[in-house]
């Protein structure tokens, strides 16, 4: 009789670790925001999340550990994100323009999520390395698989597979990235059109 309380306590550990470690990448996401990468220390992340610091080890080893996990989070949004507005298109030339048009939307509604992934500055363990190299390659192949059929069909130009997303996501990525860093003043979604033209002019058949 006692075994169904045993998993319902376990069970309320499991969501009480959850929730301190989304916690703890919450309050690094806000001092890597205000701080900048560099100079976050651990005691920052730890002050600012209220947890410990042998909490903070617990869960994630170090401050790159949680670093790690943070960028993949931002990475896994952004991506599912993608996926879902792409099943929802009907044609090639919509489903190229809106990569550009979400790529856009996302970096203007999560700006501290972008400018870390666009900072550079983040260390990796080697353990983050090999689940960040896993998530692009399972979503690149998703998204592959869903142009597929049209390049088959002749409606997209038969490119080396690696030319695809620098000719399509290259150009807005560097804008926003101009744009998060203050060089450039038009919000992306004011310039947004011209480079989805621009992309789906890249890889369209000419007829």
């Amino acid at each position: 009789m006692t075994e169904p309380v045993e998993k319902s306590a376990s069970g309320r550990r499991g969501t009480a670790t959850a929730e301190r470690k989304q916690q703890i990448i919450a309050a690094a996401l806000k001092c890597f925001t205000e701080k900048g990468y560099e100079k976050t220390t651990v005691a920052d992340i730890c002050r600012e999340s209220g947890c410990s610091v042998g909490s903070l080890y617990h869960h994630f080893g170090n401050k790159e550990g949680v670093a790690g996990e943070l960028f993949i989070h931002a990475i896994e949004l952004l991506n599912a994100d993608l996926l879902r507005r792409l099943q929802r298109c009907r044609t090639v030339a919509s489903g190229v323009r809106m990569v550009v048009t979400q790529y856009s939307d996302w970096v203007t509604a999560h700006p501290d999520f972008a400018r870390l992934l666009h900072s550079g500055d983040v260390e990796f363990t080697e353990s983050a390395h090999l689940r960040l190299r896993e998530i692009y390659r399972g979503h690149i192949t998703a998204v592959f698989e869903w142009f597929h059929p049209y390049v088959v069909a002749g409606l997209m130009r038969v490119l080396p597979p690696e030319t695809y997303v620098p000719l399509i996501s290259g150009p807005i990525r560097d804008y926003t990235r101009q744009w998060l860093s203050g060089r450039v003043q038009k919000e992306p979604a004011q310039v947004q059109g011209v480079f989805a033209e621009a992309a789906w002019n890249a890889v369209k058949v000419e007829v």
